[in-house]
């Protein structure tokens, strides 16, 4: 497991620590969680990107309930 060190003033020290006690968890738990949303936030953005870009350029096909029932097989 690798360490890593995170520089910060006294006062936003202090406000890391009371919001991980006031969720009752370790802070690193807290920092972890935050990276892994934001991380999830900008994957999550450029499919969105991505899939606009599709619509611009007609490349989407759309699908009623029925049509993909059927094409499932169900």
């Amino acid at each position: 497991m690798g360490t890593i060190t995170v520089r910060m003033n006294k006062d936003e020290q202090e406000a890391f620590e009371a919001y991980a006690k006031l969720h009752g968890a370790p802070l690193s738990t807290i920092m972890k969680q935050a990276l892994e949303e934001r991380i999830e936030d900008e994957f999550d953005l450029e499919l969105l990107k991505s899939y606009e870009a599709d619509v611009q350029n007609d490349d989407v096909t759309v699908y009623d309930h029925d049509e993909m029932k059927k094409m499932l097989g169900l």
